[in-house]
């Protein structure tokens, strides 16, 4: 999801488009043609890549006047774990919206990326019936909520076994909310999401013992949820396009001006619809390197806005092509990228789910150049490899998707863009990707790890900070350290060994260990799991005849010992001191540059950092030290405060007591690296 953070100049994206674009006028609505039924499998390439534990066919009708969908749902779990299950946990996610009392809206106020909620207009899900296959009792009495009415635990007639499945029967009511986080209708566009009962997924660990995760739906928590496979036929007006996750197998005509659609998905962990009679389509293609059939790119975009499809088309094939290089192949047929009408944007733009995302179009051209657009675009399809295929959980570790994924979009956007400017190129400014991230700062005040649970952020902000724009700051650092083409290579075995199986943080620092072949254990947990940052600074820069005896001179008070010809022909010994008084140690490349125009670098390693926080600086040449830089090359992001990062030597005309001075504040340097 593309949230509403303080950094990155993405952050904006909703607003601006509200602003540039205003409101959508009424048009009146005409049937339209029958879609054709797809000639693609539900896979590019035959295969299933998950152990599609969670399937689900469903038969749903959408009420347009009511805004309101009626279903009946066949759900299919099968047990892998290691202990009998006597229960199942579903999700019922609309129902965060049903009331002020549900946790989303306490926490969020009733207000989500700069829109509101309408008042008194509630959205809701109602389960009427639950029963096991086969089994005529009726299990919705015993079923109880938990901490708010967005779970619900049906207790089974009988345990189910490891290895067994069990097959439940459903039937509900959703209405919709006016469109709002996520999901929602406005006046006749429906994006329909998060919106049937979805059972949680159960955890075993290497002891045996299991757990279910099906968390209570918070404001900054998106979803997890295992993989299957998808049935689902919806019946509508025949005045809407449709757009929804898997592949169009059937298409029938109904009476009273409907018609039904019948959609087939593999190897997802959800399903998601729009619909909207105004929706105009554009189509391209992305290729994937390994040798299957191309990807099917759709833009589906209002007229108004057709002078961006091309962008998002663009952006949509080169996320798809780099990332099926970098990671695994794109497997699915198709890749539907949706422009929400004016008024939507800010509740339903930027947005995914598995073979379809929403995005965002707009940004302010008269200052210049933001990647607003096609950076949403990247983000969200994107996403269909860290939430599609990964599938971490994103309630206990929102950054394995967010922040993995917001560091990879740099990867396209750079190559796209230029690297100098892929962020932002305003007002004769120019950023790339990765610094733009951290322009607003506030990395280090955050008080709360990257690795902390969604919900246990204090805010939204914070959550946004640390889940994305601190996560890819760390990950660009950690390329810095070991370089980048085996960082990503490293990265990309990441993806291959945990495609489709949910992998933790502890899955991703091994995988990136075992592929570097080295301990990263050093910068991994104090970046991912301390709350600091890095924090480098430079002492005060003083020389002396090379001759001179060894200490803390003034150049006036070496002069009075030794003579001027005798200085310049011994040359000058120039001597500083460099720290890291962050928490997170890195390895930093340092600029040495002298009075008569030359420049040497010096490496200061990562193990002598860990050892020991500060660094003599002491180098004997013909030339004085005239400056010293820290990170020359902005290698290392998880520094968000560079102002004492480079300091220039005072002039010669400096005065003992200044020299004393510098004196003291190296040792306070030393104090808070040392303790001294």
């Amino acid at each position: 999801m593309q949230s509403a953070r303080a950094v990155g100049p993405l952050a904006v994206a909703q607003l601006l488009t509200l602003v540039l674009t205003g409101c959508s006028a009424e048009r009146p609505l005409t049937a339209r043609p029958l879609p054709e039924v797809s000639t693609r499998a539900p896979l590019r390439t035959p295969g299933a890549r998950s152990p599609r534990l969670a399937s689900y066919r469903i038969d749903a009708r959408l009420d347009p006047k009511e805004h309101r969908v009626t279903a009946t749902e066949t759900l299919t779990w099968r047990h892998d774990g290691t202990l009998p299950v006597t229960e199942l946990p579903l999700h019922l996610y609309m129902n965060a919206f049903k009331h002020e009392t549900s946790v989303f809206l306490r926490e969020s106020h009733g207000e989500h990326r700069s829109a509101d909620m309408a008042e008194g207009k509630w959205g809701w899900i109602e389960l009427s019936s639950i029963r096991v296959a086969g089994d005529p009792t009726e299990l919705r009495p015993r079923a109880r909520f938990g901490e708010d009415e967005t779970t619900l635990t049906v207790p089974l007639p009988r345990p189910v076994a490891p290895g067994e499945s069990v097959v439940l029967e459903l039937a509900f009511v959703v209405q919709l909310p006016p469109v709002f986080a996520r999901t929602g209708y406005d006046g006749d566009f429906y994006l329909v999401a998060q919106w049937f009962p979805k059972v949680g997924v159960l955890v075993s660990d290497a002891s045996g013992a299991q757990a279910w995760h099906a968390e209570t739906s918070h404001l900054a928590s998106e979803y997890f949820a295992d993989f299957g496979v998808y049935d689902v036929t919806l019946d509508l007006p025949d005045t809407h396009v449709v757009a929804a996750t898997g592949v169009l197998t059937r298409a029938d005509p109904l009476p009273g001006g409907r018609r039904k659609l019948t959609y087939r998905a593999e190897d997802v962990h959800d399903f998601v619809f729009m619909a909207d009679p105004h929706m105009q389509v554009l189509h391209g293609t992305a290729t994937t390197g390994d040798g299957g059939p191309d990807v099917d790119l759709y833009i589906y975009y209002p007229p108004e806005r057709a002078a961006w499809a091309p962008l998002h088309l663009e952006a949509a094939r080169r996320t798809i092509e780099r990332f099926s290089r970098l990671f695994v192949p794109y497997p699915w047929p198709s890749m539907t990228v949706i422009d929400p009408p004016a008024d939507a944007q800010a509740g339903a733009g930027g947005m995914e789910y598995p073979m379809v995302v929403t995005t965002v179009s707009g940004g302010p051209t008269f200052l210049g150049w933001l990647p607003i657009a096609e950076g949403t675009t990247v983000h969200e399809v994107g996403h269909n490899w860290f939430q599609g295929i990964l599938a971490s959980n994103e309630v206990d570790e929102a950054w394995l998707d967010e922040g993995m994924n917001e560091y990879a979009d740099g990867v396209v956007l750079d190559e796209w863009r230029g690297a100098d400017r892929s962020g932002l190129e305003a007002l004769g400014f120019r950023a790339g990707y990765y610094a733009a991230l951290v322009l607003g700062g506030g990395l280090a005040e955050l008080g709360v790890p990257i690795a902390a649970r969604s919900y246990d952020f204090p805010d939204w902000g914070a959550y946004g900070v640390a889940t994305y724009g601190k996560t890819a700051a760390a990950m660009k650092t950690l390329e810095g350290i070991v370089g980048k083409e085996r960082f990503l290579v490293a990265f990309g075995a990441y993806a291959k060994k945990w495609a489709f199986r949910h992998p933790t943080r502890e899955d991703l620092f091994a995988a990136l260990e075992a592929s570097l072949g080295e301990d990263l254990r050093w910068f991994l947990v104090p970046a991912f799991l301390g709350t600091g940052e890095v924090d480098l600074r430079v002492g005060p820069i003083t020389a002396r005849p090379a001759h001179a005896p060894h200490g803390v001179f003034g150049e006036g008070d070496a002069r009075k010992t030794v003579g001027k010809q005798e200085a310049k022909d011994d040359g000058w010994v120039s001597e500083s001191v460099v720290v890291n008084i962050g928490t997170v140690p890195v390895a930093a490349d340092i600029e040495l540059r002298f009075e008569d125009g030359s420049s040497q670098r010096v490496r200061w390693e990562a193990a002598e950092m860990r050892a020991r926080a500060w660094k003599r600086i002491e180098v004997t040449g013909k030339s004085k030290l005239a400056e010293i830089t820290l990170d020359p090359d902005d290698k290392i992001l998880l520094e968000s405060e560079r102002l004492q990062n480079s300091r220039r030597r005072e002039p010669d005309s400096t005065a003992a007591r200044k020299v004393a001075a510098e004196a003291g504040f190296v040792m306070q340097l030393l104090e808070q690296v040392v303790g001294l």
